[in-house]
C-alpha cells in the first residue's frame, strides 16, 4: 500500500453532489423512504409479496433509500450479456434509459466497470456492476465528478425472487459473507484514462473522470436475532489508471436490524481501531443499506454513501468529498471463497 500527501491530489477537481436535484426521479411514495429497485427495471422477482404460513404477508419487494440512490433513479445489469442501462441521472445521454458502455480497462476484483461520454466535452460517467454467483442479487454504483461545481451519483440494488432465510438452529444461523468493494467518488481527474480527447485547453471546460476506490467487504449476519454488520477495509483511493494513491481509513458498517423481507438500512462510522480514521469517536461518516438473496441468503448485495473518506483529520486535505461503492458478496464456503473465510469458526454455525 502506499501513503501520499494532499499535494498528490492538487490537479483533481472536487465538486459538490447534484443529489435531490434531478427533475426526472420520481418522488418516493411517502411510506417507504426510499427508491424503488426493482418495478421498472425488470429486475425484481418479489414485488408481489410472499406468504410466511403464518396468514401474515410479507413484502419481499426491494426498495433503494434515497440517500443511496442519489440522482440514480434505476439500473439494469445484465451479467450474461453485459450490459448496463442507468435510468435518471442527468447529463448522461439522450435517452432517459442510457445504455453505457464496457470499459473493461477499469474493471475492479470482479465488478465490471461501464462508461459513458457523448463527445469531449460532455459529462464522463464511471459504473461498477456486479452479480452474485447464484445470479439471485446484484448491485451498481455510477458518478460523474463534474464539471460546473455539481457532481452526479448514486447506487442501486435488486434482487430476484422472494427472501429465504437459512434455518436457524442450535448450529446454524449466523452467516458471514466476504469479497471485495468498490466505490466511485467526486474527486476528479481532468486526464483521466478514458476520457474522449479534446484540444481545448480552457480549464473551466475540461471534464473530469472520477476516482475509485476499492477494498474488502466483511459482513456478519445472525439470522437468529435477525441482525447485520460488517467492515469495509484495505481501502485505497486510485487514479484512473488504477494505480494506488493514497490508503484510507476502514469503516464500520454499524449494526443493524435486518427486515422482514431479508433487507437492511444504517449508518457508517470510521473504524476507531485504524490509526487513518484520526479519531477514537464513533463518528458516523454515511449510510448502507442492502438485501439478502438467494437459496438460504446464499448471497448478499448492498451499498455504501459516504459524505466523507479521508479520516477525521482531513489526511489527503479533502474537505467535499463524497462515495459512493457497492458489495456483492457470497457467503463464506461457497467455492472461491476468500482466504478470510478460512478463519470463520467452523462451530459458529455458518451453513
Amino acid at each position: 500500500m502506499k501513503q501520499t500527501v494532499a499535494s498528490l491530489l492538487v490537479c483533481a477537481l472536487l465538486v459538490g453532489c447534484g443529489s435531490g436535484s434531478n427533475p426526472f426521479a420520481e418522488e418516493p411514495a411517502a411510506d417507504d423512504g426510499g427508491t424503488d429497485g426493482g418495478t421498472d427495471g425488470g429486475t425484481d422477482g418479489g414485488n408481489d409479496g410472499g406468504n410466511t404460513g403464518g396468514g401474515t404477508t410479507i413484502d419481499t419487494s426491494v426498495d433503494v433509500p434515497t440517500e443511496i440512490a442519489g440522482d440514480v433513479r434505476n439500473v439494469t445489469y445484465d451479467a450474461a450479456n453485459g450490459t448496463l442501462i442507468v435510468e435518471g441521472v442527468n447529463l448522461d445521454e439522450v435517452p432517459y434509459s442510457a445504455t453505457y458502455r464496457r470499459a473493461p480497462g477499469l474493471d475492479q476484483d470482479g465488478y465490471v466497470a461501464f462508461t459513458i461520454q457523448e463527445d469531449p466535452l460532455d459529462r464522463h460517467y464511471t459504473a461498477y456492476a456486479r452479480e452474485s454467483t447464484d445470479g439471485s442479487v446484484r448491485a451498481a454504483a455510477v458518478a460523474s465528478t463534474g464539471p460546473r461545481n455539481r457532481a452526479f451519483m448514486g447506487a442501486h440494488f435488486d434482487r430476484d425472487g422472494a427472501y429465504d432465510p437459512p434455518e436457524v438452529t442450535e448450529d446454524s444461523g449466523l452467516v458471514t459473507y466476504a469479497g471485495r468493494y468498490v466505490a466511485v467518488t467526486n474527486v476528479g481527474d481532468p486526464n483521466g484514462s478514458d476520457l474522449l480527447p479534446t484540444g481545448v485547453t480552457d480549464p473551466e471546460l475540461l471534464v473530469p473522470q472520477a476516482m475509485v476506490i476499492h477494498g474488502d467487504a466483511f459482513i456478519n449476519a445472525d439470522f437468529a436475532d435477525n441482525t447485520v454488520e460488517g467492515n469495509i477495509y484495505n481501502r485505497e483511493l486510485l487514479d484512473t489508471n488504477l494505480n494506488v494513491v493514497s490508503d484510507l481509513p476502514s469503516v464500520v458498517l454499524v449494526v443493524t436490524d435486518i427486515e422482514a423481507n431479508g433487507t437492511f438500512a444504517g449508518t457508517v462510522e470510521y473504524d476507531t481501531r485504524d490509526p487513518l480514521a484520526g479519531t477514537t469517536a464513533n463518528t458516523q461518516i454515511g449510510t448502507y443499506s442492502g438485501v439478502f438473496g438467494g437459496t438460504d441468503a446464499g448471497s448478499v448485495a448492498g451499498a455504501v454513501d459516504l459524505n466523507e473518506f479521508d479520516g477525521a483529520t482531513e489526511n489527503l486535505g479533502l474537505e467535499t468529498e463524497l462515495e459512493s461503492g457497492v458489495f456483492v458478496l457470497d457467503q463464506c464456503g461457497a467455492p472461491g471463497s476468500p482466504a478470510i473465510c478460512n478463519s470463520i469458526n467452523p462451530e459458529a454455525g455458518t451453513p
